[in-house]
């Protein structure tokens, strides 16, 4: 087989990291039909598909997530060098999911700590957890089982999923929550959840407020709208600082926060895993 063109490859890079035809040609400067084009004879010279399509998305085939992994890690090996060795400051590139960046990791970023650490950073924000990480990041922090090839996987952070209220709603206990109101995030389940645990039956007619993302309800109840039910990670400034009390009820594990390190990672990269690591004491596991 011979080799693939680059322009192909790098069509099927783009695609596989935005999980878009349409964003990836807007990175490349081409239309989505050119995309679309380069990974259908990128498919026909590898013998298999990379991509599932459907009338609005695409998403990686098993095949496809193996090769991207490949690929990405072919460019990294051909991308220039950081100027660290010349005596400028590092810059690291994280892959982090959004909510965990504002809510855990940033509170600790103070000034003494960047001094500290020495280095420029550079953040890339994702809300659900990348198939393929760009051949550009240096470290990731992912929730979920997470196994990319040529990465380092260490457990971060372990959350427990808790219910949360404003102090000045005065609930202590699941038996007032209804009065309250429940705040849900996207849907009834982990309230539905929680008093079954509890062995109590469901407030039907109980007011409630919905919202799609774990950081919104959090906001929500902070703001006295009802009670949460949300991540002790997620919730920890305001639980630390008294804006949210934990309100007495049933509790449960949450998805464990992964740390990622490039196999081969720069000694920037591994003093910055090694700082992340100190942030919680005893808490990274293989």
């Amino acid at each position: 087989m011979r080799t693939p063109n680059l322009s192909s490859l790098r069509a099927f890079e783009a695609a596989a990291r935005f999980g878009s035809f349409t964003d990836a040609a807007s990175e490349l400067g081409v239309t989505p039909a050119a995309i679309s084009r380069s990974i259908r004879r990128l498919e026909e010279e590898l013998g298999f598909d990379l991509f599932y399509r459907s009338h609005r998305a695409v998403s990686l085939t098993d095949d496809g997530a193996r090769y991207a992994q490949q690929v990405t890690q072919g460019f990294r090996h051909f991308a220039p060098r950081s100027a660290h060795a010349a005596g400028q400051r590092a810059t690291l590139t994280v892959e982090i999911e959004a909510t965990f960046l504002r809510q855990w990791l940033m509170p600790r970023l103070n000034d003494d700590a960047l001094h500290a650490l020495g280095l420029s950073l550079r953040f890339q924000v994702h809300h659900d957890p990348p198939r393929v990480l760009p051949a550009s990041s240096d470290l990731a922090i992912v929730w979920g089982y997470a196994n990319y090839s040529g990465f380092r996987r260490k457990r971060l952070v372990s959350p427990r999923t808790v219910l949360v209220a404003s102090p000045h709603l005065g609930v202590a206990e699941l038996s007032q929550v209804a009065e309250a109101g429940l705040i849900h995030e996207a849907d009834e389940h982990w309230w539905r959840l929680v008093y079954e645990e509890a062995g109590l039956p469901y407030p039907e007619t109980a007011r409630s407020l919905t919202l799609n993302r774990c950081d919104l309800p959090i906001a929500a109840a902070r703001l006295g709208l009802g009670v949460a039910v949300g991540d002790d990670i997620i919730a920890e400034s305001e639980l630390s600082s008294g804006a949210l009390v934990q309100v007495a009820g049933p509790q449960f594990d949450g998805q464990d926060y992964f740390l990622l390190t490039r196999t081969g990672a720069s000694a920037p990269a591994r003093n910055f895993a090694k700082w992340l690591s100190h942030q919680v004491p005893g808490a990274l596991h293989s």
